[in-house]
């Protein structure tokens, strides 16, 4: 499994196959969206998924600077209604 093209880089500026996934998932991003907003051909997210090339240095670290997604919170239940007595 190769993490990086150059060894030298700092482990934060790594990412291989599998991180990326995750990362994928902790953002709730899809290929497509992902490769729109790094301006990057949906081929190379694809490569990257499939652990054909290295995800670039700067690119890992751009993914990871994303924001996580929260879900939203769930609606309040409805209060049942209170009859009155006359």
């Amino acid at each position: 499994m190769v993490l990086s093209s150059d060894p030298k880089l700092p482990l934060e500026g790594r990412m291989n196959a599998a991180q990326l996934k995750r990362e994928l998932r902790r953002i709730a991003y899809g290929q497509g969206r992902l490769a729109e907003k790094l301006g990057v051909n949906l081929s190379e997210v694809r490569h990257w998924l499939a652990g054909d090339d290295p995800v670039p240095h700067m690119v890992a670290l751009d993914i990871r600077n994303l924001p996580t997604h929260t879900a939203p919170a769930p609606a309040p239940s409805p209060v049942p209604a209170t009859r009155r007595r006359a």
